[in-house]
């Protein structure tokens, strides 16, 4: 078996740079417009077919991660759809949303702090308020995917993984061919 010519290493951020628990905004958007936690998730997740709970992003969460919708807009249908309208603020909005993140992964910045010599980038699921207000304040995305032309961000690209369009625009821009990169990845 020919040993990999690895030369570059691609890095999701959630559960990966930093952990996080979404439950923890449900919980607390439910208690915030007084709406059961079943309906905010069916409003923003997918549901398994043929079984119970909920897998993937549904509709108005995937047009936020693709960068369809801005996140004030998204605000807003997303209490439009709760029957909500005006129960809760903009900036209290943001900041439940914000507000699932637990701490940053230590043992992925002490990996990434030995002397890799290949090129990292940053490829995440996200929106333009997480990766403003969280992600960029990150301490390991500060450190180790300093140059922002590094970031291959879903609302940027208009492709969430796994759609294989994100995966190709992060292929050509560290000009590299699947079999020679490493993604880390949840």
């Amino acid at each position: 078996m020919k040993k990999p010519n690895i030369r570059a290493i691609f890095v999701d951020f959630g559960n990966v740079c930093a952990t996080f628990d979404f439950h923890r905004f449900i919980k607390n958007m439910s208690r915030a417009v007084k709406v059961p936690r079943a309906e905010i998730e069916a409003a923003l997740f997918a549901k398994v077919k043929g079984g119970e709970g909920y897998k993937g992003y549904g509709p108005l969460f995937t047009a936020l991660e693709c960068g369809e919708i801005e996140f004030m807009g998204f605000f807003h249908v997303l209490l439009r759809t709760l029957n909500r309208t005006g129960r809760i603020d903009y900036t209290t909005f943001v900041n439940l949303w914000t507000d699932i993140f637990l701490g940053e992964n230590k043992a992925l910045d002490n990996l990434l702090l030995l002397e890799i010599p290949h090129p990292k980038y940053l490829l995440s699921n996200t929106n333009k308020v997480v990766y403003e207000r969280y992600m960029l304040q990150c301490a390991i995305v500060e450190k180790h995917f300093p140059s922002r032309r590094d970031h291959i961000l879903s609302f940027q690209i208009g492709a969430i993984k796994p759609n294989p369009m994100i995966y190709k625009v992060a292929l050509a821009l560290a000009k590299v061919t699947p079999e020679q990169t490493l993604f880390l990845d949840d």
